[in-house]
This record gives structure tokens, C-alpha cells and sequence, in this order.
């Protein structure tokens, strides 16, 4: 009862302020959350916003993603949406997505593309059913989640097949894949591609994803990998990290607010 009520009063102090232009959140502090203030000011993109913050909101208001929307992923998307568009000016190839939830960057990524004359096609894999695949061995964090926050974390990502259908279906390039990574792979011809979006949080299907396009990306060609070095999903740091041995890229980057990108 005495929960219920402080969630009450905690709305209640939200809609207040948000009448008066303050934005007001409360959250826990614990070992996995230790919020911080951050001075806004301090980056342009959010005081004069510029093309990549301006579709950053647009396609996140389109596809309803504002719930998992924080600094982290807003620096994420800003710096995935200019390798797409770096990608988009290579000759040839088509561009890969492995896990699209709500279509966010889908839809994102197929703008720029529209935007740069793209004549290739979009594919787009997701098992559209479930949410993430399952924990395993090689995707424990530090902060080893219950069994009850790894169900949490798995059906918050559940995607939405005729919501993803609905936003993308103006973009005639793109093509939606149903399916578990790697099974879904089985009937997709190979052809070259140029850009390799990756955001499917767990080990397994992210090592299955470099191996199965790597050696179809074009030189030149960039991969994203949304969930590196992200701390609770450390399977796909531990899955980039045994791909790239023996390898030798033209560049890694690790974006310090999360995420990699791999130029072949």
C-alpha cells in the first residue's frame, strides 16, 4: 500500500513540474544504478538540434521507443546513424540489421539510406517472438541478474512484427527476416553487403551474426555492435572480442558511451 501511494504522489510531482517545462525523475540507487546529473548544455546536438539528434527523435517518436530512451543510447544512435551513412557512400552491397525490437533504428537507418540514393535492398532479422534469446553461460554479467531479471530483460525486448511491418513498409527496400538468430540465416542467400547493424544483447547470436556476414562485407564495410561494453549484457562484448581474434580490421573503435564499430 505504502509503495502504491509514493507511486502516486511520485506522478503526481511529475505532471506538476512537467506543466511548468521541468522534467523531474526519481530512480533507485543501487550497485547497477547510480544516476548522475548531466549538463545538457554542454553538447550542442542537445541545445541547437542538428539532422542526426533531429532523427533521432523523429523515428523514436514514430516507433514508440521512448521508454528506454537515456543519454547512453541517444550518444549510440548519433554516432550508428553517420557510420550508416558512411557506409551507404561505398559502391556496392546491401545492409544487414540483426534485431530491430520496435523498428527505431530500422527505420532511422532506412532514411539515411533513402536519403542517399540507396538501390540496395535492407534486411532485417528478428524472431519477432519471445523477446531475446535466453541467457547462457557466456552472458553473465557482474552484476549476475535472478532468474527473475533475466525473464524482465528478455520479454522487455519482445518485437512487434505488424508494428515493424507498418513503419518501414514506406521504404520498398526493406525486407523483414522472422526468425531465431542463427536458424533464420539458413535460407538467406549470401551476397555482399556494406553496413552490419548488430543489436541482439546475448553471446550467441551475436558471434553467429560476425561469422555468418563477415566474410560478405565488402572492404571498406562497417559492422555495429549496439551492446558492447554494455555491463549487463557482457555476452556480446565476449562474443565481438572472440570474433576479432586472428582478424586483423582496418579500425575498432569503442564508442565510450557503448557500442563498437568494425571497419573491414
Amino acid at each position: 500500500m505504502l509503495q502504491t501511494l509514493l507511486r502516486r504522489i511520485y506522478k503526481i510531482i511529475q505532471s506538476l513540474l512537467g506543466v511548468i517545462g521541468i522534467y523531474f525523475v526519481a530512480t533507485r540507487v543501487s550497485t547497477r544504478n547510480r544516476p548522475e546529473l548531466v549538463n545538457r548544455a554542454v553538447w550542442r546536438p542537445f541545445v541547437f538540434e542538428d539532422y542526426w539528434r533531429s532523427l533521432y527523435l523523429s523515428t523514436q517518436a514514430l516507433t514508440g521507443g521512448v521508454a528506454t530512451d537515456n543519454i547512453y543510447r541517444q550518444c549510440r544512435f548519433y554516432s550508428t546513424f553517420q557510420m550508416a551513412r558512411y557506409a551507404a557512400s561505398l559502391h556496392s552491397g546491401d545492409v544487414i540489421e540483426c534485431g530491430c525490437w520496435h523498428g527505431h533504428s530500422t527505420v532511422a537507418i532506412a532514411t539515411i539510406l533513402a536519403k542517399e540514393g540507396f538501390t540496395g535492398r535492407f534486411h532485417v532479422f528478428d524472431s519477432f517472438e519471445g523477446g531475446l534469446s535466453s541467457f547462457g553461460a557466456k552472458d553473465q554479467s557482474f552484476f549476475r541478474l535472478s532468474e527473475q531479471e533475466q525473464r524482465v530483460q528478455i520479454k522487455q525486448f519482445e518485437s512487434d512484427f505488424a508494428l515493424v511491418s507498418a513503419v518501414t513498409e514506406g521504404f520498398g527496400f526493406v525486407e523483414l527476416h522472422r526468425g531465431w538468430i542463427p536458424q533464420s540465416f539458413a535460407d538467406f542467400e549470401k551476397r555482399p553487403i556494406k553496413f552490419l547493424h548488430v543489436d541482439v544483447d546475448m553471446y550467441e547470436p551475436t558471434k553467429a551474426t560476425l561469422d555468418f556476414f563477415w566474410e560478405s562485407l565488402v572492404p571498406g564495410g562497417c559492422i555495429v555492435v549496439d551492446d558492447y561494453n554494455h555491463a549487463i549484457f557482457e555476452g556480446a562484448t565476449r562474443a565481438v572480442d572472440e570474433f576479432l581474434e586472428g582478424k586483423d580490421p582496418k579500425l575498432v573503435y569503442k564508442v565510450p558511451m557503448g557500442s563498437c564499430y568494425i571497419i573491414k
